[in-house]
């Protein structure tokens, strides 16, 4: 699993654009995620959550808010 941030509309090149793995377990009916504890790693904002499979196929990515 992974988390992608939104790039800026207003940018061409965006500095803050992060590429954050994330670690997970199998649970039942579905996946336990744990998220960055660190908020430098992933500042607050809106990212795109994926699943990537072991051919590095993604998911598609719902976008979600971390953060405050």
């Amino acid at each position: 699993m992974v988390l992608i941030r939104l790039g800026a509309v207003t940018h061409f090149f965006d500095q803050n654009t992060r590429y954050v793995p994330l670690s997970f377990t199998q649970a039942t009916g579905g996946l336990t995620v744990t998220a960055p504890v660190d908020g430098r790693l992933a500042p607050p904002g809106y990212y795109m959550l994926f699943l990537v499979n072991s051919n590095g196929l993604l998911s598609v990515a719902p976008i979600l808010q971390v953060g405050p």
